[in-house]
């Protein structure tokens, strides 16, 4: 392909063309992160290369030169290489108008009996009835990182359990936890691999290296890094609960929640316990000096899952049971634990964050405010980073390509902007941004800071 500025105006000036590409981006590649002291994580780079003859320096030139003498050995394509430091950010759809609530994720669980080996002279729980204990947990299916609680709904019931044993049976404490997990692997697990289409092993370091490495990997690459021995991968916990909340729930006394399940036939009521369980953004856990150089802070993440590093939250449950032995005045206690996933991602930005003033939102007044972000990309993107909001591919399109149509969604109609009025008086009236108009065919969008 030629390229040529001759017979354009001003041919003499440099001239640029746009060339325009379609890339094709999985759905499933994981945000853009930064993780550990070294800034080392998930980063994404668009790289171009453009390969060019200059026709003008193969042009026959009178002088000669020491140049001229070795073009026979030069080769006449060039290249240009550049490159592009793409930020990618993934969200979760906060609550709208088809959607006004999160929706809930419920998890039924089938209490099991322990182990039947007696631990020296304790009492315990008979096997039969502990196994007809059911536990309902409601949990919402996203909880936003950026918020401070999460709502927990615990129902209880026994099924299939004679009249007497229900009288004997209490709920004395309820403990809950959140946990965040983060997993740092040497190489991706055999589950990964079969789940995203990855480049072979022969297409990956250290076989054909990175376009742009970590500065760190050269100190890995040349062995000079000696850190003690991990295996295939390395993970640790911590729990997100406040330093002031223990997280355990103790209730009242001679509480039989389960009194007259059996009286109540197939279909027993639950025992129902709702809580907001509060969570921080920095773990107040103490963790280990080493792992916290290379692994950073114990700071919040949105749930991801990614080659060599995954975020994964659960919710520990713990609940404590008594029973009344009988023919004797001695309880037994049982405490049944249970774990059920969470998933934490960022809210799609909407609305201005709270305690920012009203401001008036025109389709225009969007793309202007692309570009205000802060020039330093946190760990996790937050609703005061102001960009474009664009729909993804799955609110647009089914699983098979073909377009969604939902009719049950009206579009707005078309109304002309009206031009601008004269009055003889008061000469030219003029809208300006910071106020909304009375006028019922301006379009124009009044959004007010949440109380």
């Amino acid at each position: 392909m030629e390229f040529t500025n001759e017979g354009h105006e001003e041919d003499s000036d440099p001239c640029r063309w746009d060339i325009v590409f379609n890339l094709p981006i999985p759905g499933w590649l994981p945000g853009s992160a930064s993780l550990g002291m070294e800034d080392i994580g998930i980063r994404y780079g668009l790289y171009a290369t453009a390969k060019f003859v200059n026709l003008d320096s193969e042009q026959y030139t009178a002088s000669w030169s020491f140049a001229t003498f070795c073009t026979p050995f030069r080769s006449r394509i060039r290249s240009v290489d550049a490159r592009k430091e793409i930020i990618l950010r993934r969200y979760i759809l906060p609550p709208h108008v088809n959607r006004p609530t999160t929706p809930i994720a419920n998890y039924l669980v089938n209490s099991h009996s322990p182990s039947e080996k007696a631990e020296g002279s304790k009492k315990r729980i008979p096997a039969d009835v502990l196994s007809k204990i059911q536990v309902l947990t409601s949990v919402p299916e996203d909880v936003d990182v950026e918020g401070t609680s999460v709502p927990i709904t615990v129902r209880l019931r026994t099924k299939d359990l004679a009249t007497a044993e229900c009288k004997r049976l209490q709920i004395t404490e309820v403990g809950i936890n959140i946990l965040q997990q983060e997993r740092w692997r040497y190489r991706p697990s055999a589950t990964y691999l079969s789940q995203f289409p990855l480049p072979p092993r022969e297409m990956q370091p250290p076989t054909v290296p990175l376009r742009d490495p970590h500065p760190i990997s050269g100190i890995y690459d040349v062995g000079l890094y000696l850190g003690r021995e991990h295996s295939e991968a390395v993970c640790r916990t911590f729990t997100l609960l406040p330093s002031k909340d223990a997280g355990k729930y103790q209730l009242s006394d001679n509480n039989y929640a389960f009194a007259s399940d059996s009286e109540q036939g197939d279909n027993p009521t639950w025992y129902t316990m709702e809580t907001q369980v509060p969570f921080v953004h920095t773990s107040p856990a103490d963790l280990d000096l080493e792992t916290e150089e290379w692994a950073g802070p114990a700071v919040i993440r949105p749930s991801s899952s990614s080659p060599l590093f995954g975020v994964s939250h659960t919710l520990a449950i713990s609940l404590t049971f008594s029973y009344d032995l009988p023919d004797s005045d001695e309880r037994a206690r049982e405490r049944l634990n249970f774990s059920i996933p969470l998933s934490f991602g960022c809210y799609l930005p909407s609305t201005p964050a709270v305690g920012s003033p009203s401001a008036i939102l025109r389709p225009s007044d969007e793309a202007q405010a692309a570009g205000h972000g802060n020039s330093r990309e946190p760990s996790h993107p937050t609703p005061e980073t102001s960009f474009s909001n664009l729909p993804s591919y799955s609110q647009l399109y089914d699983d098979n390509g073909d377009r969604k149509v939902d009719l049950s969604i009206p579009l707005p109609l078309y109304t002309p902007r009206e031009e601008t009025s004269k009055d003889d008086t008061h000469g030219t009236t003029e809208f300006s941004n910071s106020t909304c108009p009375e006028e019922k065919n301006t379009p124009c969008l009044l959004v007010n800071p949440t109380p």
